[in-house]
């Protein structure tokens, strides 16, 4: 199973109280997505379903880079009556690159977990897409994360995506998948955090490890420091990738399945050079950090609800972080698609997602038991609070959601469980950088 973690989205650190139970968390956050939970029940509405939410992005000025994390494509992958949205990742993906497009993004970044599995024929699917999506003008730069290689070796992977950032790199790192490239005057390091399987690694100058733990080598550290001082040389602005998370505290964790060795040398790198931005994948969830002038922002699973991508618009000394929904049916209407999820896709999620709010609620109520009235507006409860907090409506609906009358009954059943901590600690929390926010590009 994938993980994935949203505690304490926006804050430098996180609670300790958080750091103890996030790892159970994560399977509880990710069971609906990757285990073909929550689907909608026969006959089943979702509460006020509502439609994409296309956030507007403002008038193309300079430089929009397109950026999707965690695409886990599967041609195999065709089992309709699952009832979850990774059924659909070739479609979702499709409406996805069709929307940068569309939304006048002239590079896209993918950071990592390409695939669902490191295997040949669904990397195979996945170049034949991006080179679709190339031939209509966008670019494309990929990284590898820890589902990528295992069957695939390094050397193999970077032959099957030479096209999509390897021979478009003016500087390749000898001991890693990691590169760079320069478009329009901005430096981008791609950084490979590794995470992937130890038998996967064959490039000639690359460092071994014993586990598969993500890590960033001595080697692969000094290549970017070369790089970063050539930028600030010549006052090229620079931003970062990488598959693996740098600021969440989970992150320098051993052990916890988020490590990075040599994660927080690299993060103090960044930072002596003025990179204002990091950009990562991995969790499945939309969150920012900041801490000591370095904003790191995570962007979701592209193939989960709520099926969204970042977008960066670089004009002169500002660079501004937006997020943005994949408009599903869109793609679908104009594609002449006949399946009717694809047609009617937002309210399809919404059900899904009030299903999973659903079951969940009552695997909690199984041992604190709360009354069926109660269980009823918890439920209400949980799916307006995650509703909110994938919106970016979050910060504005604070007050409204603590006085919800599902308040007090969802945090009596979830009590023990980990959503009893994270909901609470969303709602006094919640991040005002979500809906997107404006850096200084150095």
């Amino acid at each position: 199973m994938k993980k994935g973690c949203g505690a304490a989205v926006g804050k430098t650190n996180c609670r300790l109280r958080v750091r103890r139970v996030l790892a159970a968390l994560l399977c509880l956050v990710m069971g609906s997505v990757l285990c073909g939970c929550g689907a909608p029940s026969p006959g089943e509405t979702a509460l006020t379903p509502s439609p994409p939410l296309l956030t507007p992005l403002p008038e193309k000025t300079g430089l929009r880079i397109a950026v999707a994390s965690d695409t886990h494509l599967d041609p195999d992958n065709t089992d309709k009556s699952l009832g979850v949205e990774t059924v659909y990742n070739m479609e979702i993906l499709d409406a996805m690159l069709r929307d940068a497009r569309e939304q006048g993004a002239e590079l896209l970044l993918i950071t990592g977990d390409l695939c669902n599995s490191g295997k040949a024929n669904k990397h195979a699917a996945l170049t034949e897409k991006l080179r679709a999506a190339e031939a209509e003008g966008l670019t494309v730069c990929v990284l590898p994360g820890n589902h990528d290689l295992g069957p695939l070796r390094q050397m193999e992977f970077a032959g099957f995506y030479a096209a999509f950032g390897y021979d478009e790199a003016f500087s390749r790192d000898t001991a890693s998948l990691s590169y760079c490239v320069l478009r329009d005057e901005l430096m981008i390091l791609m950084m490979d955090t590794g995470g992937y399987a130890a038998g996967a690694i064959d490039l000639p100058g690359a460092a071994t490890r014993d586990n598969n733990e993500a890590f960033l080598s001595e080697t692969t550290l000094r290549w970017a420091e070369e790089l970063l001082r050539k930028a600030e040389a010549e006052k090229t602005p620079v931003i970062a990738a990488g598959h693996y998370n740098l600021l969440p505290e989970i992150s320098r964790q051993p052990g916890s399945g988020y490590y990075v060795e040599n994660g927080e040398r690299f993060a103090a790198l960044l930072r002596r050079y003025d990179v204002p931005l990091y950009l990562s994948g991995h969790m499945h969830l939309r969150a920012v950090y900041r801490e000591d002038r370095l904003t790191e922002q995570l962007t979701e699973c592209l193939i989960a609800y709520p099926t969204g991508y970042t977008v960066l618009d670089l004009d002169g000394d500002a660079l501004r972080v937006s997020p943005r929904r994949v408009d599903v049916a869109a793609w679908a209407a104009e594609t002449e698609q006949s399946d009717p999820v694809l047609l009617d896709f937002a309210a399809w999620q919404e059900q899904a997602q009030y299903s999973y709010c659903r079951a969940t609620a009552e695997a909690m109520a199984a041992r604190n038991p709360i009354p069926e009235r109660d269980l009823q507006v918890a439920v209400d409860f949980f799916y307006r609070v995650m509703r909110a907090y994938w919106d970016g409506s979050l910060p504005a609906r604070q007050d409204e959601l603590r006085i919800h009358p599902g308040y007090a009954p969802f945090f009596r059943c979830a009590e023990g469980y980990s959503y009893g901590w994270w909901l609470k600690d969303l709602i006094e929390t919640a991040s005002p950088l979500l809906p997107g926010y404006t850096l200084p590009s150095s």
